[in-house]
């Protein structure tokens, strides 16, 4: 990511022109998003009573019922619906829940001195305000730009530091663009070493540092693709209604929520009639992303993408035949901006099945000449969301197998540094490309990581279930035997949270979730196995303000008793605040998780390097981790 949101906060002003939705007016499920008229509903509630007046509202989103309604619920039945929003005052955060049925406000929490994730009319100030100071303009100037309006000068948090400017304040960096060579890319020609220090609260430019001129890169970096194409009509054995999709045996809910994007619940398998539950709600918890550069116009850039922005907020329209297959399912999102006023975006989600070109079993047998096999093919629920100049793609694959695959995909443009180096022969080079990588005359790209943490509220056969850890150990084996070796596997069920901790770059071992209170046709408690290898642990030092902030990151595993109220690995409020929260703080009081509901925080992490083939824009490049069952079914579901 780089200078970020205002062009996608251009992108929604553009999307909330649009009223149309596919929301039905009434909820079919008590756990599908807001429609729009309950959206205007919870806005006309809020601004009708006089502490929320004035209030921006960074995230409105359906209030799920009791875990136990839900599982309770049957078809048919009615719904009770309620909006739950977060918001930001003067004063700070505030936390509404309203009855949209009742039309009334039914809680309203205050949060002074925390401050809330950035909001759309901020990505769009924040740009003006730096524009209209004349210390700015002048570095404009100094670097040939008179025309503000050939210039993009968008936000980024400016994270949380030790410095006394950040006391009590609500900050953003600003950082222009030069427009005037682009078409599609807006990030490919930076104006470097020129920045503004914004207050949002109080509306004014606190620094302008001006490191020096770097000229204006001189490159051509936009890029083309072919035009998105419908192509026939949908003809998959994907069912979709409302909210609910079946496929094979599986079935499950989807929406979007505004910071979190595609949430998956209630996912079942039909085992030869008998529903089973596998995961009672899983998505996206939280995003961070630190660029490895020291320079004050860089060394903030420490984005916790979901907290601040939102991921869903951001999301952008698939295109078939492109993001999607032509014959995909696709589904609109129905969101609220900061006013409070609902917004579509079309497409927001596809859903489409796929054939893989390889088996997902096989065997042939050479004894006597046959052969059997079953085609490998999967369902994939998809949403792109496109935060600055990066573009993410979040899959939740679901097979024959009784596996749910979580792919994220990134792609866009890399954030890039202007440089005075044109060729790793110019004396500059080896101090411009300390960071990062040349990638094109006059441009570092600079190193940077993706974090993902994904929340899993696994049901394995119902709520109560537990953490196991098995640890693949070697034995050495007597000397009378002709082998010296083999592993063992040793099954340990940690009793409380401290203790399901899995370490970064632990020790070979099967993570599974298991049900102790029922078994397979052998005896076997049922179970399902997180298959898991994370690539991108945290570099940075413990202490390091932004590496406080993202204390998530320093297991690669963590359990957790379920909590309706713990839904954000780094805390509720991230953007501006000093230390996470989070799961660390949840963590500390060490709670049972033995024959419970227990939810999976499981940690994703990319470290990008990058290279000159990530430009103009970058292939696409996948991470993943796997759920399957283990013991959960006689045999291989995949076979019947």
């Amino acid at each position: 990511m780089t200078a970020r949101h205002l062009a996608s906060a251009l992108v929604l002003v553009r999307l909330a022109g649009g009223t149309g939705s596919a929301t039905p007016a009434h909820a079919q499920h008590p756990l599908d998003p807001l429609s729009a008229d309950e959206i205007r509903i919870a806005t006309q509630v809020m601004r009708a009573d006089p502490r929320l007046v004035d209030a921006a509202f960074t995230l409105v989103t359906v209030a799920e019922p009791e875990k136990a309604t839900v599982l309770a619920w049957t078809p048919g039945r009615t719904v009770a619906r309620r909006a739950r929003v977060m918001g930001t005052t003067g004063a700070g955060a505030v936390e509404v829940e309203v009855d949209l049925a009742a039309r009334r406000l039914v809680s309203l929490t205050r949060r002074d001195g925390v401050q809330g994730a950035l909001t759309l009319t901020e990505y769009m100030e924040g740009g003006k305000i730096a524009l209209a100071h004349p210390e700015f303009l002048a570095g404009l100037r100094k670097r040939g730009v008179t025309d503000p309006t050939k210039l993009l000068c968008a936000p980024f948090s400016a994270g949380w530091f030790e410095l006394p400017e950040y006391q009590g304040r609500r900050l953003i960096k600003v950082l222009c663009f030069d427009l005037r060579r682009s078409t599609n890319n807006v990030f490919g020609w930076p104006i470097e070493r020129l920045y503004a220090l914004v207050d949002l609260r109080n509306r004014e430019v606190l620094r302008v540092v001006d490191g020096g001129v770097v000229p204006i890169n001189d490159g051509d970096h936009n890029f083309s693709g072919v035009a998105a194409r419908r192509g026939r009509a949908d003809t998959s054995r994907v069912r979709v209604t409302g909210h609910e999709v079946r496929w094979g045996n599986w079935r499950f809910h989807t929406r979007v929520d505004g910071r979190v994007g595609t949430v998956i619940s209630l996912a079942r398998w039909n085992d030869a009639g008998r529903t089973r539950s596998v995961l009672y709600q899983g998505y996206l918890s939280e995003m961070f992303v630190p660029y490895m550069d020291a320079d004050y116009g860089w060394y903030s850039r420490t984005y916790f993408d979901t907290g601040e922005y939102g991921a869903g907020i951001l999301a952008t329209s698939l295109k078939p035949g492109i993001d999607c297959p032509a014959t995909a399912t696709f589904l609109p999102a129905v969101l609220s901006d900061d006013k409070g006023e609902p917004f579509t975006i079309e497409n927001a989600l596809c859903i489409f099945e796929r054939r893989l070109g390889e088996p997902i079993w096989r065997h042939a047998e050479a004894m006597n000449g046959t052969y059997a096999g079953r085609p490998g093919d999967e369902l994939v629920v998809r949403m792109a969301t496109t935060i600055g100049n990066y573009d993410y793609l979040y899959d939740w694959v679901f097979n024959r197998a009784a596996e749910i695959e979580l792919r994220v995909g990134a792609s866009g443009i890399v954030a890039l540094k202007g440089v005075p180096t044109r060729h790793m022969s110019d004396s500059t080079a080896a101090e411009d490309t300390r960071t990062g990588r040349l990638v094109a005359p006059g441009l570092v790209a600079v190193n940077h990581d993706h974090y993902f943490n994904f929340r899993l509220d696994l049901d394995v056969d119902g709520p109560a279930n537990s953490f196991s850890r098995e640890l693949l150990e070697r034995v050495t084996l007597p000397a009378a035997s002709p082998r010296r070796s083999v592993y063992v596997v040793r099954s340990g069920i940690p009793a409380t949270e401290q203790a399901a901790l899995v370490e970064a770059g632990h020790a070979p071992a099967k993570l599974r979730v298991v049900n102790e209170r029922e078994t397979s046709a052998l005896g076997n408690p049922v179970s399902y196995e997180l298959v898991h290898a994370n690539h991108g642990r945290l570099l940075l030092d413990p202490e390091d303000p932004p590496a406080r902030r993202a204390r998530f990151l320093e297991r690669d595993v963590w359990v957790t008793p379920y909590e309706p109220g713990e839904r954000y690995a780094a805390g509720d409020y991230v953007f501006g605040n000093r230390a996470a929260g989070g799961l660390p703080a949840w963590t500390e009081r060490d709670r049972p998780i033995r024959d419970r509901d227990i939810v999976v925080w499981v940690n994703l992490g990319m470290h990008h390097v990058p290279r000159a083939e990530d430009m103009p824009v970058m292939p696409m490049v996948w991470h993943s981790f796997r759920l399957r069952p283990n013991d959960f079914f006689a045999r291989n579901p995949a076979v019947d």
